[in-house]
């Protein structure tokens, strides 16, 4: 995607959606009123809830994703004049759901967060910039998870800058950096996670020690499935 016009932060309207009950996206949301952005905002609750009308009704020049739970649809991201852009917590090499999860199961030595043009796909559009940090050996869910919404709400933060003073013009030039940059394998869902902290009762140390890892967290535990009853693992922490 390429536009050069000069963006002229004063009249850009500008559709967010972030997460409720999420101080990033509340930050994120404190920095756009900050600017004279015509803003109108989106708070996810739940995964496939349903859109109110308006906001189906809204045009304008850029729209913002960040953790946002709703599938957006592609006659909405249509409506951007300039970019409709997602912050994916994932390096490219892990679309969809589960990425944290799924790169300390696989031991990753380096983790990252993603800006992309949006499309109908999911974790699909064109990628404008990676941030690559470190996972250590003693990183689990949590502190995985802390990092990688902190790096997020960063790279949100500085693209809200570049739309207040450079708009379009840096955000091409990020995107001609970025080529190189490849999502790969298709995208996981939901139902994957579930699968992979469901427990057999014949697993390894080793495996167990991997799925405990990438998947445990106090809310969420990984479980047993026996003769119909659940038991989930607690740990004390």
């Amino acid at each position: 995607m390429t536009i050069s016009p000069s963006d002229n932060h004063k009249n850009i309207r500008l559709l967010f959606f972030g997460r409720n009950e999420c101080k990033a996206s509340d930050l994120i949301l404190k920095r756009l009123k900050k600017y004279d952005f015509d803003i109108t905002y989106f708070k996810s609750k739940i995964r496939n809830e349903q859109i109110p009308r308006k906001i189906l009704q809204w045009e304008g020049e850029y729209i913002l994703s960040f953790r946002n739970l709703f599938v957006i649809p592609n006659f909405l991201l249509k409506k951007a004049k300039f970019f409709p852009i997602n912050f994916h917590p994932a390096p490219p090499e892990y679309p969809g759901s589960g990425c944290v999860n799924f790169a300390l199961y696989d031991g990753v030595k380096e983790y990252g967060v993603t800006a992309h043009v949006m499309n109908e796909k999911i974790d699909n559009g064109t990628i404008i910039e990676v941030r690559r940090f470190p996972v250590n050996s003693f990183d689990n869910l949590k502190t995985l998870l802390t990092r990688t919404h902190t790096e997020l709400m960063k790279l949100c933060l500085d693209f809200i800058e570049i739309i207040h003073t450079n708009g379009t013009q840096l955000i091409n030039k990020k995107i001609i950096t970025s080529k190189k940059e490849k999502w790969s394998g298709k995208a996981k869902r939901i139902k994957q996670i579930t699968d992979l902290q469901t427990i057999s009762p014949d697993i390894s140390k080793k495996e167990l020690k991997k799925i405990i890892r990438a998947t445990y967290i106090q809310d969420f535990p990984p479980k047993i499935r026996i003769h119909g009853f659940n038991f989930y693992l607690r740990l004390d922490e």
